[in-house]
């Protein structure tokens, strides 16, 4: 009997011998919860828990003196954790950061290496990819931080998010292209455009698709792309019309490209998300606090 399984018992328990609810609570799969009880049973020669049509309804006898004890030690279990933690002074180890390229480029040129030169004993491993891509590895804890867009479509009772920037979309053409004369741009005025936008694993694209069809336009897809600065520089000689951040215009100017706000903007909203765990490792901790505070002060 290990640690691990003692906080899945005790979750059960505490979720009212609710499996489904329990699960989600320890970010686990229903199936997987499953079988580590029943493991734990076959392995302790033990009954742990009265059923009913293969439904957990209350606890045996030795279920009652498990929880007990279970809850004391638990708790010792993370008192030690927390006292060998804070042993070490100095904060040292790894952590991965899933981030979308064009989010690096535009909301975090300053603060990386600002928190690389803060603390050199820190192994920052960072992934550039689309935010369904990183979503995705954040559900499947290969990532324990990612950097996504709103709205994420996360659990809020598993996810923590924080959002670190607003802003808008907005349009990016040629300057001789006959919608540059605009000052502002409709969603209509995109039907039958040759356009150049983001591929399936960004959330821009998803985004703009919804919008499409919502209003029943239908613009000619002639790119998709994972690189923001193709998409931008496609453009440059051509009538292809391109949907990126606004900031992009601030910097990333080109003579020959031109930006324009849409009338009814999709909204730009950076998030900060994480799993929501009992503990967290320091490092994990600090990072994550430390990005959240900064962009709050800035």
């Amino acid at each position: 009997m290990d640690i691990k399984q003692l906080y899945y018992f005790v979750a059960i328990v505490e979720a009212d011998f609710n499996m489904s609810k329990a699960s989600k609570a320890l970010h686990l799969s229903q199936p997987a919860l499953s079988q580590t009880i029943s493991i734990m049973e076959k392995t302790e020669n033990l009954q742990l828990f009265e059923r009913s049509h293969g439904r957990l309804q209350n606890l045996t006898g030795a279920g009652d003196v498990l929880y007990s004890h279970a809850k004391e030690i638990i708790e010792r279990f993370e008192a030690m954790t927390e006292d060998l933690q804070e042993e070490s002074a100095q904060l040292k180890g790894n952590i991965r950061i899933g981030i979308p390229p064009v989010v690096i480029s535009i909301v975090f040129p300053e603060i990386l290496p600002i928190m690389l030169a803060e603390n050199p004993k820190i192994g920052f491993e960072v992934k550039e990819a689309g935010a369904m891509e990183l979503k995705k590895d954040l559900l499947l804890q290969d990532l324990p931080i990612a950097v996504l867009l709103k709205p994420t479509g996360l659990d809020s009772d598993s996810i923590e998010e924080v959002t670190l920037s607003r802003d808008t979309l907005s349009a990016f053409m040629s300057v001789d292209h006959p919608l540059a004369h605009k000052d502002v741009i409709t969603w209509q005025d995109l039907h039958n455009q040759p356009m150049a936008i983001f591929d399936s694993t960004y959330m821009i694209h998803h985004q703009l698709l919804r919008k499409f069809a919502d209003l029943q336009i239908k613009p000619k897809l002639s790119l998709q792309s994972a690189s923001w600065d193709l998409l931008l520089n496609s453009t440059r000689h051509s009538s292809l019309i391109t949907v990126l951040p606004s900031p992009v215009a601030k910097y990333y100017s080109m003579d020959d490209v031109t930006c324009k706000p849409f009338d009814e903007p999709i909204y730009w909203d950076v998030t900060l998300c994480r799993r929501k765990k009992t503990r967290y490792s320091r490092v994990e901790d600090y990072v994550f606090n430390y990005m959240k505070d900064y962009y709050k002060l800035n």
